[in-house]
């Protein structure tokens, strides 16, 4: 529909919808200052009874022409763009989507010994529990829980007491 004012076809008969848009254009010229509060009631009874396109025109004769408004579904995100680095260390811009993984080389670990360190950590848990129990058969477990000191213990020797983060170095 080109416009309420100058239908197309004013012998075709409107839809719900058409009614509820006209009714939304005519809340519009209200809030806009164009029609009075009872102007607004009067035209918008007389859109809801109206059967067709020609019995709105007289309801929007005086008001401006206002395009309607389609609307279309949200188009699809775009895919990332291929990330190209230029070496090692360099990273892509921050809206190009999730890192690929590091080279090796590029990655370090900030383990004391390196990965050794790393293997060294992962495996404190499992010894503290053997020890744990190891004392506690032996002489009670009154004290054998001690051994899970172990845990902050070696990642302090391992990772430094600073706890500073990895800054990719």
């Amino acid at each position: 529909m080109n416009g309420y004012a100058n239908p197309d076809r004013p012998d075709q008969r409107l839809s719900n919808a058409e009614r509820e848009d006209a009714v939304a254009r005519l809340s519009d010229a209200q809030i806009e200052g164009r029609l009075t509060p009872s102007e607004y009631e009067q035209r918008a009874a007389s859109v809801r009874s109206a059967v067709t396109r020609g019995d709105l025109a007289p309801l929007f004769a005086d008001l401006p022409e206002v395009a309607p408004t389609v609307s279309a579904p949200p188009a699809p995100p775009a895919p990332p763009a291929p990330t190209v680095l230029s070496g090692p260390g360099t990273l892509p811009p921050p809206s190009a989507g999730p890192l690929p993984p590091a080279p090796a080389s590029v990655r370090g670990s900030r383990a004391l010994g390196g990965r050794i360190g790393d293997t060294i950590m992962a495996l404190t848990p499992f010894i503290a529990l053997g020890l744990f129990f190891w004392s506690g058969f032996n002489g009670g477990f009154v004290w054998s829980w001690l051994w899970f000191l172990l845990i902050p213990v070696v990642a302090i020797i391992i990772y430094g007491p600073g706890g500073k983060p990895d800054r990719g170095t």
